[in-house]
């Protein structure tokens, strides 16, 4: 449903509580309560036929007895009237109801039968259900409490969005001691209908919310928290915690690449693919909400720090290196027109470490030499109160410091307790965030630097790398169909060979041998040293139960592996086993690994990093959601250790810049088969010279032993949780003037074109196109044209260019 009704639910005129009650402690009686008295201008209506009167207002026995149409119905009866009162609402009219029950599950003897009812109301009746499990809402702006809190928090521009009902709780005891104010506060519970897309769709418009807050244990659908999230993550920060890092069923996979992609490690690169900012713990996200709100987003990692105590100093690098970031160094012109400020201080470098009676004009030369310094990207200040300096003085000559050169963002730290109290606030006033703990504030700048690359990186315009590709869609096909067909879900190596390659990615020789006399005339002929491998569909795992012999210089070596693999084939009960022979690869370069695997919630996920031996013992991968471009697949391998290593490596460039186009071959077989549910390739040799598949192993989806059912021509396939390009929409047409042109949806690719489109446009053009006047646009404004969610909209271009004609 998204947004619909969302609008009468969140901004209710007349509201309903079913259930109403004169019974102290009593949900009913607790939920009228807070609606009373509070502010609220619209109408409130009890409804329970055991009442006359609620807390003094007329009760009515059905809500069909109120004479009002009703926009949000607050529903506190037993679990057991709640089909009945749901038919009600719906007969009603009501735009909108929340379920006020806890602890669902536990209470409700068959609480997912009773979910489907409430399921098939809201379908039927087209309203819109917030809970069970639901602590409710609070919109302070409007002095609505729908909810059994009994105070509404300050009136802010903060959204938080909670799933658990208990910790929606203690959030709000928190956040009401530290003086934090929302524009919502929606505990969401079960999430039968109103799911976190809608509100993020919802809240993502809304003038009043400029930070969205989210705290989730699970996510139902993860393609529309994804393209909800990347609707808006680049306008109004959005901000995750998620309980649950430990997965307990990475051990049900069979390939290497299933148990790397766990679940969490999925949900972080599903987050930064979206653009949202996770953070590990709950306070995180108040002092990251605060610190977006006041300050710009740095565009590096180099943090600055000027101190007057070497311990919290001490304790801030070491934090900052902790999560990656750099301590800036000041340049040469800084640290000379600093010089003459601090005589005492033999050389001026980060930390700069002033005197404990360091005077208000001393931090205010720091701060602007810093400020000013192009090796710097923010600068946090840690003052320790002493019976010299003014502490008020100082905070003002920071403010003054700050609005001189506000391009880049300030933190500060004013240690202490109450005596430091009025400073806090004087800063916070200011628009400089303040924290108690050095470690705090240098958490919230990495986070903001994060959000900032993330950002910059999803815009990132992405190189054309595959303009000739043209996969063999349906030779790939064919060969998934052959195992539907005969009921095996795992390929055999011959199979796997011809699915790659038929997507260019490239295979190591490989020849299937039916005794060892063969395999050592075949050794003989290509040379030695060879390999010998198993191909069973009951082996998975190959190298571990002993189904590869490497190295195999002479006759003898190939006639002893040939056999020992025969009785493998006779051990695993599998006679349609066979024997595979290679050349062994004895040339120096390095072992990848490349896989895929389903996830439940956000689908097909890609998987790269070191492979071969060293795959378990590094853990080096990084994990990315396809569709892949050049940018994305640069930016999954930037992430492992490996990548960093062949970077170092001389001529190796080439390789790498090849290295991503294979991943965005891979994306494309992903893409095409959802009958996939495991693929491994591993190892992926590569070289400065050359770059192969060793070893892969495809398993597929239980469901093709029903029938192999091809998805050629769909939208958005089901199995991914982003929209890949929609090709099915290129066409061809013929001008009448002569040329022909191709008609295609818009790419981030395109970016160049579009500029050159804009800068040869008249002015009357574009004055028609965008009803005003245009001289050039940005590198943002133009991606924002670009970068299209191919769920959410088309843009279609028309370009003329004989390339364009070859690779429709």
């Amino acid at each position: 449903m998204s947004v619909k009704h969302l609008d009468s639910f969140f901004n209710p005129r007349r509201i309903a509580v079913i259930g109403a009650s004169e019974e102290r402690f009593s949900i009913g009686y607790t939920v009228f309560r807070n609606l009373l008295g509070k502010g609220f201008k619209g109408s409130v209506y009890p409804v329970n036929p055991d009442f006359e009167a609620v807390q003094g207002v007329e009760a009515y026995p059905k809500i069909s007895d109120i004479q009002r149409d009703i926009d949000l119905a607050i529903v506190t009866v037993p679990p057991r009237e709640i089909p009945q009162i749901l038919e009600e609402c719906g007969q009603k009219g009501v735009k909108g109801v929340i379920i006020l029950c806890f602890d669902f599950k536990k209470r409700v003897e068959n609480s997912q039968e009773l979910e489907k009812i409430i399921k098939e109301a809201s379908d039927k009746y087209g309203f819109r259900v917030l809970g069970p499990d639901s602590l409710g809402f609070i919109k302070p702006g409007s002095n609505l409490n729908a909810s059994i809190y009994p105070y509404i928090p300050p009136k802010g521009n903060i959204a938080f969005i909670a799933q658990s009902t208990t910790l929606s709780s203690a959030l709000l005891n928190w956040a009401a001691s530290k003086n934090i104010g929302f524009s919502h506060f929606i505990s969401v519970g079960t999430k039968i209908d109103i799911k976190f897309s809608d509100l993020i769709d919802f809240l993502g418009v809304d003038p009043e919310t400029r930070a969205i807050i989210l705290y989730l244990e699970s996510i139902k659908n993860g393609r529309k928290f994804m393209t909800a999230v990347r609707s808006f993550s680049s306008s109004k920060p959005i901000m995750v915690i998620k309980s649950g890092k430990f997965d307990v069923s990475a051990h049900v996979a069979l390939t290497h690449s299933g148990y790397m992609a766990g679940e969490d490690k999925v949900y972080d690169a599903a987050f930064e693919r979206a653009g949202a900012i996770r953070v590990d713990e709950t306070l995180d996200l108040f002092y990251l909400a605060e610190s977006l709100s006041k300050q710009r987003r740095p565009k590096g990692n180099r943090l600055a720090i000027i101190t007057n105590s070497g311990g919290p100093a001490i304790i801030a690098v070491d934090t900052l290196l902790k999560l990656n970031g750099e301590l800036a160094v000041l340049s040469k012109e800084t640290a000379e027109s600093l010089q003459p400020s601090f005589p005492y201080l033999k050389f001026i470098q980060n930390p700069i470490d002033l005197l404990i009676e360091s005077s208000p004009k001393d931090y205010d030369a720091a701060l602007r030499g810093c400020l000013k310094d192009k090796n710097v990207d923010g600068v946090l200040i840690i003052h320790t109160p002493s019976y010299l300096p003014n502490s008020r003085q100082i905070a003002e000559a920071v403010v003054d410091a700050a609005k001189a050169y506000p391009y880049k963002p300030i933190f500060t730290v004013w240690m202490g307790g109450e005596q430091v109290m009025s400073d806090r606030e004087y800063l916070s006033g200011c628009g400089i965030p303040t924290f108690v703990s050095t470690e705090q504030s240098v958490k919230s700048f990495m986070y903001m630097y994060r959000y900032d690359y993330n950002l910059r990186l999803l815009l990132e315009t992405p190189e054309v790398i595959l303009r000739d590709f043209e996969p063999d869609e349906y030779r790939a096909e064919e060969i998934i169909r052959k195992a539907s067909e005969e009921k095996r879900l795992l390929l055999n190596l011959n199979e796997v060979k011809d699915v790659l390659l038929s997507y260019g990615i490239p295979v190591v020789p490989t020849k299937v041998v039916q005794s060892a006399e063969e395999a050592i005339d075949i050794a003989d002929f290509i040379g030695y040293p060879v390999v010998l491998k198993i191909d069973s569909r009951k082996i998975f795992h190959k190298t571990e139960l002993g189904g590869v012999w490497l190295n195999l210089r002479d006759q003898n070596a190939v006639r002893e592996a040939f056999k020992s693999l025969q009785d493998l084939a006779s051990v695993a009960k599998d006679p349609d086993a066979h024997v595979i022979l290679q050349p062994m690869i004895s040339r120096n370069g390095y072992e990848l690994v490349i896989g895929a695997k389903k996830d439940p919630t956000f689908g097909s996920v890609i998987v790269f990093g070191t492979g071969g031996v060293l795959l378990d013992v590094v853990e080096d991968y990084a994990i990315g959601l396809p569709p892949l471009n050049q940018t994305l697949a640069r930016r999954m391998m930037m992430k492992t250790k490996i990548y960093n290593h062949l970077r170092r490596q001389v001529d190796f460039e080439s390789t790498l810049r090849y290295i991503e186009e294979i991943l965005v071959r891979f994306s494309h077989l992903i893409i095409h088969f959802p009958h996939i549910k495991e693929i491994d390739i591993n190892p992926f040799f590569v070289s400065n010279e050359e770059s192969f598949v060793l070893d892969a192993n495809i398993l597929l989806e239980a469901d093709i032993l029903e029938g192999f059912v091809p998805v050629r021509g769909d939208f958005c396939p089901p199995h991914l949780s982003i929209c890949p390009y929609p090709d099915q929409y290129i066409d061809i047409f013929k001008l009448r003037d002569g040329p022909a042109a191709v008609i295609r949806p818009i790419r981030p690719e395109d970016e160049p074109l579009m500029e050159e489109l804009l800068k040869t446009s008249s002015e009357q053009t574009l004055m028609m196109r965008f009803f005003r006047k245009i001289s050039e646009m940005s590198h943002e404004q133009l991606t924002r044209y670009c970068h299209v969610d191919y769920d959410r909209e088309l843009s279609f271009v028309a370009i003329i260019r004989d390339n364009e004609l070859k690779n429709k």
